[in-house]
């Protein structure tokens, strides 16, 4: 082993998954030859993907904070600390506290923070962000004789959290300041489905509606002063919870000659900055995509994994490179789920001269069984090579195919290879034999396709 005043030092800003990620996997590749310091400004280690299952009681806040000793178990160290400077000269961090940590190689993953709306009572009592620990203490700590509530934002952690409000038994509004949902989770056809599916659970939708001031109402309540236009609406409910977005935390690299834009740093291949030894993952960076070869904002928790573990490498001296985000995710609220990768039909429409979308609608379970629910996929082939580009699914059991197709998009398959696509079939796991969601719309986009060579070459 070497000596310690000989290891090479990596600081890594931010306890998210993406900054303990990046130095666990370097300390445990190389052994003995890194000091590892993860700078935290949180006072724990919270999954905030869990907080709509809090909400509902499906799990538990004690079971959604992690131990730190978990970290420090594979070598690096969390030390309290909230950085405030970089010097990419002297190659060290400042922090609040006044101390200053040299480094050999830096991550910066401190990634993103609830974008707040200039909106007049928002810091009054009773009104709620999304994002740590501290917030679901405060959001229990009301629901308990909560009978409403008003959700602001229409994104994927407001429609979640709508859901979750709902399935506790309270009468939910969901407003947005936008005509529908945004087009950066769906495109038009899905974004019917989803919207049918929370309005027909009993979740008020307000689009195009803008919060424009919350006051205190009788017995602890709210009210909260909507605007459609030229009309205004008054909604008193017993709790309001803000999910309008998020921005990355870029305050850090501030005087720094780190490139970013207004979604994030600005990463390559290896997860590199501009700066040499300075790293960037996760939520506060903006990633290559696997579609479009361009940086592309990716805030999802299994794509700053991802990232991480390809930092990892490379401070270990691994040249392994990131194959670039396709963006899949997925959501779930009141018994549906929604996923997606790549680009949605919109986006892709935009993008290529030529486009072929092909649909499946089959079901999550053999059709013969009687808890078989429906599932509705799309895909989205492009360009001249016809390769899978998006992934649209909306129902039940949507993850299996949503996975399928990001590896298919992430490889850059065309339309003919996806046709190759070996799959399983069982009564219980499965949709039928004939009616696997990726075979099925991928034989739908095939004849659409040979439809247009056929019009295209003059042949009825």
């Amino acid at each position: 082993m070497q000596n310690k005043n000989k290891m090479k030092k990596i600081i890594s800003i931010g306890c998210g998954g993406a900054g303990m990620f990046s130095a666990i996997v370097a300390t445990q590749l190389k052994k003995g030859e890194f000091e590892a310091i993860v700078l935290s400004d949180e006072k724990d280690i919270y999954c905030r993907c869990t907080t709509p299952y809090i909400v509902t009681g499906e799990a538990q806040l004690c079971d959604a904070i992690q131990p730190e000793s978990m970290i420090e178990s594979y070598g690096p160290k969390i030390v309290h600390e909230k950085a405030i400077g970089i010097n990419t000269k002297r190659k060290h961090v400042l922090t609040k506290e006044g101390r200053i940590h040299k480094y050999d190689y830096l991550v910066i993953a401190t990634g993103a923070s609830p974008f707040i709306p200039q909106i007049k009572g928002m810091d009054s009592k009773n009104v709620f962000t999304v994002r740590n620990s501290h917030d679901m203490e405060c959001i229990q700590a009301r629901l308990g004789k909560a009978k409403s509530a008003v959700v602001v934002g229409a994104g994927v952690i407001g429609m979640e959290m709508a859901g979750a409000l709902k399935a506790k038994g309270l009468e939910v509004s969901l407003v947005e300041y936008a005509p529908g949902i945004s087009s950066g989770i769906t495109d038009k056809e899905f974004a019917k489905k989803i919207i049918s599916h929370l309005e027909g659970n009993g979740i008020k939708m307000r689009f195009r509606s803008k919060v424009v001031e919350i006051n205190d109402a009788p017995r602890k309540k709210k009210e909260i002063i909507i605007k459609k236009g030229r009309q205004s609406e008054k909604i008193v409910a017993d709790l309001v919870i803000v999910a309008a977005g998020v921005r990355p935390n870029l305050e850090v690299i501030s005087g720094t000659k780190i490139k970013a834009n207004q979604f994030g740093i600005l990463v390559d291949e290896k997860m590199r900055t501009n700066i040499k030894d300075v790293y960037a993952c996760g939520d506060c960076c903006v990633p290559l995509s696997a579609v479009t070869g361009k940086n592309e904002p990716s805030s999802l928790a299994s794509s700053a994994i991802q990232q991480s573990k390809i930092v990892g490498y490379q401070m270990a001296g691994f040249p392994i490179k990131y194959a670039g985000s396709t963006g899949a995710f997925a959501f779930q609220t009141l018994g549906r789920e929604y996923a997606a990768a790549g680009l949605n039909e919109d986006e892709a429409r935009r993008k290529f001269r030529w486009v072929v979308v092909g649909r499946a609608q089959t079901t999550d379970v053999y059709k013969d069984l009687e808890r078989n629910k429906p599932l509705d996929v799309k895909l989205i082939f492009a360009g001249p090579k016809m390769r899978l580009v998006g992934y649209e699914g909306f129902g039940n059991g949507v993850i299996a195919s949503a996975e399928v197709a990001s590896f298919a998009i992430g490889l850059r398959l065309n339309i003919l290879k996806v046709l190759k696509f070996n799959y399983i079939a069982h009564p219980s796991l499965t949709p039928w034999p004939f009616m696997n969601p990726i075979i099925m719309a991928t034989e739908d986009a095939m004849g659409s396709l040979m439809k247009k060579f056929k019009e295209f070459f003059g042949k009825k």
